[in-house]
């Protein structure tokens, strides 16, 4: 397979997408869902990402570089040829979307298959509002002010709240901390991509898409989850214009500061569209374990 990238999130998964489409989605081979086979990775230079263990749910086998196999005769049994990365007209990024397609079972398919193959652990909401709030340590789209806008929704007896810094964390351990969000939020970036592993009540809400609308709304809206971005451009507070290496003001390379009487406000609309969702698990005296059954 060709790939588009490995340490950005949002390119790499479009990787794994076409991997996964094109293994699956024609299930005429006897062995589609067989892990004993090899992944060629068609560079050159070493394999290396911080996502790395996601192609456990594809091989149980290292992946290989065509410096594994340099020099030899590979003869193939049986070969697959995904593919590839930001195809015009293929099946994930850079496609046209059809206007007002949404929850695609295709895209939900995919998330179900990763989180089952990795072992995700899930863990039906107890009483409140589960959010994950995504921290950045990037030199740009900070929030300056990200201490003030926690501090209402941690005192909100409704909200169960935690903020991680994903880069710190192993992939697996990410993954099962966004199974069990019910809001995510963070600045537009490739860990937004998370969305895709929320459950299908969640709402992803991008606090700022900084001036790029459709990346991860389209996204969302394939996958089938709730999206939410800041509308009031007065009560959004930029550090200063923005500047790109390459010259020129750009909405990505700065950092912000937010109004906090917003920013609560649609956190909380976001929270009663889950609740009045209806695949959202609602704990019964009766039957306790309905939870869990409800979120398949």
């Amino acid at each position: 397979m060709k790939i588009d990238a490995t340490y950005n999130m949002y390119h790499h998964f479009c990787d794994f997408f076409n991997l996964y489409a094109s293994l699956f989605v024609n299930q005429s081979h006897p062995a589609a869902f067989n892990t004993d086979v090899q992944i060629l990775i068609w560079e050159t230079y070493p394999y290396d990402s911080p996502f790395r263990d996601t192609f456990k749910a594809f091989s149980q086998r290292p992946v290989w570089t065509l410096s594994d196999v340099e020099g030899k005769r590979v003869c193939f049994k049986n070969v697959v040829l995904p593919l590839l990365p930001r195809m015009i007209f293929g099946l994930f990024y850079n496609t046209p979307i059809i206007q007002g397609c949404s929850n695609s079972g295709l895209f939900r398919a995919f998330s179900e298959f990763i989180l089952h193959r990795l072992q995700i652990p899930y863990k039906p909401p107890q009483q409140k509002i589960r959010i994950t709030y995504l921290s950045r340590r990037t030199k740009y789209r900070q929030v300056l002010n990200e201490d003030e806008l926690l501090a209402p929704l941690e005192a909100n007896d409704k909200y169960d709240v935690q903020r991680v810094s994903y880069e710190r964390l192993s992939f697996t351990n990410q993954l099962a901390i966004t199974r069990n969000t019910d809001i995510l939020i963070g600045m537009h970036g490739a860990g937004l991509t998370h969305l895709l592993f929320l459950p299908n009540w969640a709402c992803i809400f991008e606090l700022y898409n900084c001036e790029d609308p459709n990346c991860y709304k389209d996204l969302a809206r394939l996958r089938g989850v709730r999206y939410r971005t800041w509308e009031q451009r007065d009560l959004v507070y930029p550090q200063d214009e923005g500047h790109h290496p390459e010259g020129g003001a750009h909405a990505k390379f700065t950092n912000y500061s937010f109004d906090v009487k917003e920013f609560v406000h649609l956190v909380d609309e976001a929270a009663e569209e889950i609740l009045s969702h209806k695949k959202f698990p609602r704990q019964t005296s009766e039957n306790p374990s309905k939870t869990q059954r409800n979120e398949l």
